[in-house]
């Protein structure tokens, strides 16, 4: 059952932020900007629900996987959109933290729940010492040859009782049953290390990774490309190619990868990421960003000239939905996105809200575009 929907809160109560949006397209939020997601009874996701990956099925991929996810009686031909969410509990028993799991739910494309399972379909290892026992968050999935793999952030215990995060690979032919194919090699982890996502397609042979390595200080951090032979390696890290742009109202900022690049033809893609900002007073603002990457341009020597084009804060927290986190681990001011998926003119972008909530929205696909396209780097 679900759990009551907080209601909205007093606006003299809402944290907001001072930061504009830039000459973006409208966003358009959908589901009348309430979440499509919002934690539950159920003990693995009655805290938050959060940073979730989408993917859309239509045609013959719709045909194969529904009787799976909806069951042998669906008869329906309209496309589909699976949502692996993060959850984490109020209070996970028998645990230090509160671990993160990945549920799933499915929704037609004007988000109207179909099915929602009551269990995770990935859980932390039940190793002690496994390499995400203390968590497995923010799950991205591509589609590569015929096969789903989620990228995620794994949480580990160190010696010294500490945390390690890595980026880690599973890979599904169902998207509801998972096999957990580990962390990336050291090439790509030889740091704390989240924000991991797939690009939908091979680039000379080669599986292409974005990741985050947690080097430096925050305003050090920078969105990272590897190769790799496989979806789990061995990778050859080509170093940073897209880092944080200064912030006049921000004492530091940050960027992290975000939703599955989408493929716009020749080796180009559209890549909507995050910035992490920290304001001069100590409130913090995660906002949306979107960049064109250029594969064919990509050089060991200067790996950054993939970017050709970027264009910051095409979304930032508006809605209280957003703006407000009452889980007491949460943070406010957020909108932080693991999937986006095009669907007929528009790109239809999945994401957290507030550290607690999903929600959906949409924008022109070609609007997006030009817009990018009018900041060359």
């Amino acid at each position: 059952m679900y759990a009551a929907r907080p209601s909205s809160p007093d606006p003299a109560t809402v944290r907001g932020h001072m930061l504009t949006a830039t000459a973006a397209p409208p966003i358009e939020r959908l589901n009348g900007g309430d979440p499509i997601i919002a934690p539950t009874d159920l003990w693995w996701e009655n805290g938050v629900t959060f940073n979730s990956g989408a993917v859309l099925l239509e045609g013959s991929e719709r045909a194969r996987l529904a009787p799976i996810l909806l069951g042998p009686d669906d008869v329906g031909t309209d496309p589909l959109v699976v949502v692996h969410y993060r959850a984490r509990p109020m209070r996970d028993e028998g645990h230090a933290l509160n671990r993160s799991y990945v549920g799933l739910a499915v929704f037609t494309t004007e988000f109207q729940l179909l099915r929602r399972l009551d269990v995770p379909v990935l859980s932390p290892e039940s190793d002690v010492l496994g390499f995400d026992a203390l968590g497995v968050e923010d799950p991205r999935i591509t589609l590569i040859d015929g096969v789903y793999y989620m990228v995620y952030c794994g949480v580990a215990p160190r010696a010294d009782a500490g945390w390690r995060a890595q980026v880690c690979v599973a890979r599904s032919s169902n998207l509801l049953d998972w096999e957990k194919l580990g962390p990336a090699d050291a090439a790509v982890n030889f740091e704390n290390n989240k924000d991991g996502v797939l690009f939908p397609e091979r680039h000379d042979g080669s599986f292409v990774l974005l990741h985050r390595p947690m080097t430096g200080t925050p305003a050090d951090y920078c969105i990272e490309l590897a190769l790799g032979e496989t979806a789990s390696g061995p990778w050859t890290n080509y170093g940073g190619v897209l880092g944080s742009t200064p912030c006049p109202e921000c004492r530091e900022s940050w960027v992290g990868a975000g939703s599955v690049p989408i493929a716009l033809g020749d080796g180009r893609y559209l890549v909507i990421y995050h910035t992490g900002n920290r304001l001069h007073d100590g409130g913090r603002v995660y906002q949306l960003d979107a960049a064109i990457f250029d594969l064919a341009r990509l050089d060991a020597a200067d790996p950054t000239a993939i970017v050709t084009h970027r264009l910051d804060r095409i979304m930032l927290p508006e809605t209280s939905w957003e703006i407000d986190a009452p889980y007491p681990d949460s943070v406010g001011n957020v909108v932080f996105a693991c999937g986006s998926y095009e669907y007929g003119e528009h790109i239809t972008i999945v994401y957290g809200g507030g550290d607690t909530y999903i929600l959906a929205a949409r924008v022109g696909r070609q609007a997006l575009i030009d817009a990018v396209e009018r900041h060359p780097v």
